[in-house]
């Protein structure tokens, strides 16, 4: 696919058609470039988006629950679109441009928030903008580190790199948010988020000139490949693959439909989550607004905890079973969080659930970038992120109503239950072809580390 520079230079072996690293624990050259500008422009979404937006809703406008879906509707779908726009600049005008557009949205996106008045239209309507900005910049987690790798020991290990400091920037960035709520007016945790966007500019630049190479070095090797056009799923040469190659690619192979299939399901449990989740703080955990920051945090260190974790799961199984049963895990994590009026429950619960996603993110990452061909993946990963948003953006309207009729936290562990049954009930009814994934992925394991 790609190739990986080691001191020794490209190592020929096995993959999509490209060179792999030697059998080391080394990461790929720009790597570190790589996680510093995911780190630092997460950081910033994470010390603005639940403070910034929601608990500005809640704490200072008093939107109703019916606005806070609303909002959290509204920023699922231009994370969506965002999501869609940057994986078709990446995809066709490639790293410099993309990385250029992400960036600078960012940082005016968060800008804008320090000159509108606070209403619930100027709030809805701000967040709508960085809620395209964000969506642009998870290129950076999901496609940039197939570009780097197609190994599966090297994406693992990359993945599982990106994930420790995207959740380490869920510890910090709600606690600068919170810190900064506890002072200020809480729209200001939006000047946060820029600084964090203008301070990844420098290894984003870096990072392109990496990239940049290794895509040229790829596209020389396609070329000098013959068989490399007649890849499944691939365009030939000279031909620019369109997004209905992406979401033919993600349906054609058995993995990414199932990838796709069990997320979908599962992430619809969450989206009841949002609309609700600042007014479990209020009303049945009996705390101020700064505690969204502080759980939140709690959140983050357990996603540090199995990030790391991750990056010592056997080869044998990276595979769709361990994804769907740690998506189960997960349900079992929001149970804890929401289940009692307690708030030392609620931090366990974010905890739990925090060390499951850690877990679920490089995992799903690494499976995703081994089945999607390179020249699609920023648009498959846009079908996958669509999916799964929009999954979670369902329950939105119907969560309100729902809390009116039943209460908050009863919708609250009824949303659990579904993350948590659902992926179960995933596996056993599609037994024989979750046993067959298993077996390709094992068999891939082996070839690799031949």
């Amino acid at each position: 696919m790609v190739p990986v520079w080691s001191a020794a230079g490209p190592q020929v072996a096995h993959g999509r058609g490209g060179p792999v690293p030697d059998r080391d624990q080394s990461l790929p050259r720009g790597t570190l470039l790589l996680v510093a500008t995911r780190f630092l422009l997460y950081l910033g979404v994470q010390a603005a988006y639940f403070i910034g937006i929601i608990g500005t809703l809640t704490y200072e406008v008093g939107a109703s629950t019916w606005v806070l879906a609303g909002a959290v509707g509204f920023f699922n779908l231009f994370i969506i679109l965002g999501n869609t726009a940057g994986g078709t600049l990446l995809d066709v005008y490639g790293p410099r441009v993309h990385s250029a557009v992400a960036i600078v949205a960012a940082v005016v996106t968060s800008l804008v928030f320090q000159v509108v008045p606070l209403t619930v239209a100027n709030v809805l309507i701000t967040s709508m903008a960085f809620g395209f900005a964000t969506g642009m910049g998870f290129m950076y987690l999901s496609a940039y580190p197939a570009y780097l790798t197609d190994d599966a020991d090297a994406l693992k290990r990359v993945n599982a790199l990106l994930s420790v400091v995207s959740n380490a920037a869920v510890v910090v960035g709600p606690a600068v948010g919170g810190a900064i709520a506890t002072v200020l007016p809480a729209q200001r945790v939006f000047l946060a988020a820029a600084v964090f966007a203008v301070a990844a500019f420098v290894p984003a630049a870096l990072l392109v000139e990496r990239v940049l190479r290794i895509r040229a070095a790829h596209v020389r090797l396609r070329a000098l490949t013959p068989d490399a056009a007649g890849a499944e799923g691939q365009a030939a040469p000279g031909s620019r693959p369109t997004s209905a190659d992406s979401v033919r690619t993600v349906f054609a192979a058995p993995s990414l439909a199932l990838l796709l299939g069990v997320g979908v399901l599962a992430y619809a449990g969450y989206g009841a989550f949002d609309p609700l989740e600042s007014l479990f703080y209020r009303d049945v955990l009996h705390v101020d607004i700064s505690w969204m920051g502080w759980l939140s945090s709690a959140a983050g260190v357990g996603s540090v905890a199995g990030a790391l974790l991750a990056l010592r799961v056997p080869r044998r199984y990276v595979n769709v079973l361990t994804l769907i049963l740690l998506i189960a895990l997960q349900g079992v994590g929001c149970l804890l969080y929401v289940g009692t009026p307690e708030v030392v429950c609620a931090f366990a619960g974010q905890m739990l659930l925090g060390c499951a996603f850690g877990m679920v993110t490089p995992l799903q990452n690494t499976l995703v970038q081994m089945h999607a061909p390179l020249e699609v993946l920023g648009r498959v990963n846009s079908v996958m992120n669509a999916g799964f948003s929009g999954a979670g953006a369902l329950p939105l309207f119907a969560a309100p109503g729902l809390a009116e009729v039943f209460g908050v936290q009863r919708v609250l562990i009824g949303a659990s239950l579904v993350v948590l049954v659902v992926p179960l009930g995933y596996v056993a009814l599609r037994r024989r072809t979750v046993v067959a994934l298993v077996a390709e992925e094992r068999r891939r394991g082996e070839v690799g580390a031949g």
